[in-house]
């Protein structure tokens, strides 16, 4: 991963000021701001009093060292619930007044019914990579697959704890045990090594797979019994 410098954001801001004069407002959110060595690219929210042709701030962001993905949005425009959970998290303003934190900070946290919803992205995204020839959009689409386990893992743990906090270290310490190690594991297996790094057992991906899922889905269980008072 390349190396990201404050001058380096700073010019990125300024060259999507220069290309969207009306821009009030730039966040940056995700990975990048709180595990920038594993994070594959930049994620920002432009609030702009005139949203321009997104291929306006494309072009704005095409020649920065990494990826760069920009939402752009409008004053009192409805965030999704997940970018906002993000934002609210992790947002760090890198131009502006910070409006577009005030705008999330009335998102709830995710529910278990949500939660469980998200299971259908990740076997989607399975069964996509399953029916795909080219080996290097089969790679990358396993390792969405897995990583959409982690996110369900994630989502369990925020409607546990009541919170809209998504960075995972965060939502690890505060878990208690043993949910706190079972979701470590969860970070580490799912999140790191098959998503990031690609070590997923691609010779057993199938059964590997299927055998992560159930665990998640226990995962999920088990916090949303813990939630209601219940015994397990």
């Amino acid at each position: 991963m390349a190396h990201i410098t404050k001058r380096e954001l700073d010019n990125l801001c300024e060259t999507l000021r220069a290309a969207d004069t009306d821009i009030r407002d730039i966040v940056m959110f995700g990975s990048f701001v709180y595990a920038p060595s594993l994070a594959r690219d930049i994620d920002l929210v432009v609030t702009t009093t005139k949203r321009k042709d997104y291929g306006v701030y494309l072009d704005a962001v095409a020649d920065f060292p990494i990826d760069v993905d920009v939402i752009a949005r409008q004053p009192g425009e409805r965030i999704g619930d997940r970018i906002a959970w993000g934002i609210k998290a992790v947002g760090q303003v890198l131009a502006g007044n910070g409006q577009t934190l005030e705008e999330v900070m009335a998102v709830p946290a995710p529910t278990f019914e949500r939660v469980r919803k998200i299971f259908y992205l990740a076997d989607e995204n399975f069964s996509n990579a399953q029916n795909t020839e080219d080996p290097d959009i089969k790679d990358e689409t396993y390792k969405d697959a897995f990583n959409k386990l982690f996110d369900v893992a994630r989502n369990a743990a925020m409607a546990y704890l009541g919170s809209e906090q998504t960075r995972w270290g965060q939502l690890r310490r505060a878990l208690p045990q043993p949910f706190s190690e079972r979701f470590r594991e969860i970070i580490d297996t799912l999140h790191i090594n098959y998503s990031y790094e690609g070590n997923y057992p691609i010779d057993d991906v199938d059964e590997e797979f299927q055998r992560r899922r159930d665990l998640v889905e226990q995962f999920v269980d088990d916090l949303e019994q813990a939630a209601s008072g219940d015994p397990l």
